[in-house]
């Protein structure tokens, strides 16, 4: 039954799983390099976004999930039936007609839980065969949830109709109890297992695993041992390996290997800088050689040393090409309760935006996202706060495959961002400055940008003044222009104290373009970049324009054009420039975006992508095999032990009494399931360890990597810190003051002809990106616009 069981069941199993590794690897770059070449397919070459990638619109899923999640219902369904069924007469011949049946539930039931358990640890691998066809791992976790409902409503089933008929019976109290040394016995851990599913249920409930997500994970994992163990006890079949032994091997391997072949490479000291203003923590991992490549969306998983021992997953927002051997990640401090893992490590990094080193251990790069949403037409993306970082690299992605190609760009994208601060805005570095500067990114990307709330005292009068100093800010309408000016960036006697500006510098002025025409001013002063490009046939250029140079004949002022919103109104600024001083330069060294031209944006292609991949390929499967093949050998040498009694099987009740027939069964069940594991764990943590010694050993050899030292002295990039933050001399980024309106910012869309259902599905794909409620806003007021459009959902939500 061994035999027959690995060749037809566990072998097709492993031989699927190396296959989606090698795949993940090259079929990654290619597929990627496939979808990003469609933004700039000739527009006559019409694309639609495929069936099996469209959302829908009322649950927000993808059809390729329904339809996964109509198989398992049906598989589910049908073992129910057929055990039921098939097991009935039997029971109705030995009980009756009514405990039989009740009885042929109760059993029904328990196979269905098996079914559920064999399954649903394939459904957190973060890299299975699931995605080799597709699927990604957040829209893998909600089927996972609903498959633990599942399992809690059959074992619910199975106690309740399995004690109705002990009850039947007369044998209730006899056979739940650890006195009887028959049933009872095994029947305990069978109710310890219920319990623990059920603990299990209520601790993934949203309220408590958002709030306390430590004690989530934790109770989770020692709900999931208390119920494999007391399943294994309480049905100590040589069958019940069947079931759940796959999912277990590739289970262990998904937590051990990628591990492995990143601390092989990333360097275990990481850079931080937490800038206490805008709440976000910038950490930086390096590597002596390239990393795997990573692609728009992926992310990777980081534990901190002293911290506790989970892995915390952030999005990659750095761009692989430009740096093959560094990731970028910011993180959101969450200080709203006192189990903010972000919120201690903040304490670990600072408090004054300098870089400092801490230890981290990193398991990934995941993520096999499918990019069938290039193909469509037009692409709005609205992001909030941190959420920015799942877009960066795409953004950049793009510039450089247009870049890179002969033929225009197809595509149309809207790039709708808000921030609850100026310094949060400030916080992601040089991203959003350059693609509001870059004309790479400007002669295609429409951007608006969003500040909400005022920054808080101390940051217009502390250490980060310099970096909100500068920014434009959309004016309101009435034409006070002092008074708009101090609202934007504070009073002189704040800049002041701040050390970084003269008082006695009169300050830089907004001056509009003339305009004779006065419908057309009107129109101006309401419209933004996005409806300039929506319209395009606005007569006065945006304040973004003119700050990349499109109006290169006047230099001494800028066209004030942008975005309205719910609290303020645009306003047209003219001032006599007679009067007015050259404000004095804030540092000699060359601006910031005179300097983006010279950083290149290449392709996956053109930095060996496919080089590396086949490299790191090759590592990861006999990683892999080695750890598959020798925990199974030491398992089938186990199952090949020869008990009391017929080989490879405990004796019958007819030669020795129940009680030792149900020990050999425990015995015989969790042994060889359980040296297994441990084999498996051991030889994972040697991997670890070896791995990082080879690093450590690889770094003293003179290799290019960070000096692992305490205390390293990180002025230099300091410096280097406050350029990217938004310390340029010529102006910062233009922003709009207010919340978003995002029912108007959604019908200037509507009303412009995109996304109306004449035209067609799979043309027309919505991003919305930041916390659970952000999302459920957008995603509320596109079904309230009745807007035909591809909705994917971007939260960070646990």
């Amino acid at each position: 039954m061994d035999l027959y069981w690995s060749v037809v069941c566990l072998l097709p199993i492993l031989l699927g799983h190396f296959l989606t590794i090698w795949g993940n690897y090259f079929r990654a770059t290619a597929q990627f390099q496939h979808s990003i070449s469609k933004v700039t397919t000739p527009a006559h070459k019409k694309q639609h976004i495929s069936i099996w990638e469209r959302h829908d619109p009322y649950f927000g899923y993808t059809v390729k999930f329904w339809c996964l999640t109509t198989l398992i219902a049906i598989m589910n369904v049908y073992w129910f039936i057929s055990t039921t069924v098939l097991s009935r007469a039997a029971y109705v011949k030995s009980y009756g007609v009514d405990e039989g049946n009740v009885r042929a539930i109760a059993f029904g039931s328990s196979q269905a839980v098996l079914l559920d358990t064999s399954i649903i640890l394939f459904l957190v691998l973060r890299r299975s065969m699931l995605h080799a066809i597709g699927f990604t791992y957040p829209e893998i976790v909600p089927l996972h949830r609903w498959l633990g409902v599942t399992m809690l409503v059959w074992s619910t089933v199975h106690a309740a109709f399995y004690s109705a008929w002990l009850t039947m019976e007369g044998r209730f109290w006899t056979d739940i109890a650890f006195t009887d040394k028959s049933r009872g016995t095994r029947n305990m851990p069978g109710v310890f297992a219920w319990f623990g599913i059920v603990i299990m249920a209520f601790m993934a409930l949203p309220q408590f695993r958002r709030r306390i997500y430590p004690v989530f994970v934790y109770i989770h994992r020692a709900g999931t041992f208390v119920f494999f163990v007391g399943l294994i006890m309480h049905y100590p079949s040589v069958m019940l390996w069947y079931y759940t032994l796959p999912g277990f091997v590739l289970f262990l391997v998904d937590r051990f290997v990628p591990k492995i072949i990143q601390t092989r490479s990333i360097h275990p000291n990481v850079t931080c800088a937490f800038n206490a203003d805008a709440e976000i923590i910038r950490m930086r991992l390096t590597s002596h050689e390239p990393m795997k490549p990573y692609y728009p969306g992926d992310y990777i998983t980081v534990q901190i040393p002293g911290l506790g021992r989970i892995y915390h997953p952030f999005t990659i927002a750095s761009y692989w090409p430009e740096d093959p051997h560094s990731i970028t990640l910011y993180m959101r401090v969450m200080g709203e309760s006192k189990w903010s893992w972000t919120k201690d490590l903040a304490k670990l990094c600072g408090n004054e935006d300098k870089r400092i080193t801490v230890q981290a251990n990193v398991d990934g790069v995941f993520g096999d996202r499918r990019h069938d949403y290039l193909k469509s037409e037009t692409m709005i993306i609205y992001a909030a706060g941190a959420a920015i970082t799942t877009f960066m690299a795409l953004i950049k992605a793009i510039a450089a495959q247009i870049a890179a190609s002969e033929e225009p760009l197809r595509m149309q994208l809207y790039f709708i961002c808000t921030f609850r601060t100026r310094s949060e805005l400030h916080a992601y570095g040089s991203f959003l400055h350059q693609i509001t500067r870059d004309p790479r990114f400007t002669s295609w990307l429409h951007v608006e940008i969003y500040v909400s709330r005022p920054d808080k005292p101390q940051t217009l009068m502390g250490s980060h003044a310099h970096v909100v100093k500068n920014d434009i800010q959309v004016p309101s309408q009435t034409k006070v222009a002092k008074k708009s000016f101090l609202k934007r960036t504070g009073t002189k006697l704040k800049r002041a104290l701040s050390g970084r500006t003269i008082v006695a510098v009169p300050a830089p002025t907004l001056t509009s373009v003339v305009i004779q025409d006065q419908e057309k001013a009107a129109s101006a002063a309401t419209a933004s970049p996005i409806d300039d490009a929506l319209q395009r046939s606005s007569s006065v250029k945006s304040t973004v324009e003119t700050l990349n140079g499109g109006d290169s004949k006047n230099t001494n002022g800028s066209s004030a054009s942008n975005s309205s919103n719910n609290s303020s109104k645009i306003e047209i600024i003219s001032e006599n420039d007679e009067d007015q001083q050259e404000p004095l330069p804030l540092s000699d060294k060359p601006t910031k975006s005179r300097t983006y031209i010279e950083n290149a944006l290449p392709t996956f292609d053109a930095s060996s992508a496919h080089s590396v991949s086949k490299r790191l390929a090759s590592l990861d499967l006999i990683t892999t095999a080695f750890l598959v093949l020798v925990p199974l050998a030491f398992y089938y040498g186990f199952r090949a032990v020869q008990w009391d009694g017929t080989p490879h099987w405990c004796p019958t009740t007819k030669s020795k009494d129940s009680w030792t027939i149900f020990v050999c069964q425990w015995v015989y069940a969790l042994v060889p399931g359980f040296l297994h594991f441990f084999v498996f764990f051991l030889l994972g943590s040697i991997g670890i360890t070896l791995a990082r010694r080879f690093h450590l050993r690889h770094q003293k050899g003179g290799h290019d990597v960070e000096t692992a030292i305490p205390y390293p002295d990180f002025s230099a990039e300091d410096e280097k810190l406050s350029v990217e933050d938004g310390n340029w001399d010529e102006g910062d980024v233009v922003y709009s003051r207010g919340r978003m309106d995002v029912r108007k910012s959604i019908q200037r869309f509507v009303n412009a002809g995109v996304g109306k259902k004449e035209n067609g599905q799979g043309l027309v794909a919505v991003f919305a990106g930041g916390p659970e409620g952000f999302v459920a806003m957008i995603e509320k007021q596109t079904k309230a616009a009745n807007w035909s459009v591809d909705f994917h959902r971007e939260t960070w939500a646990p």
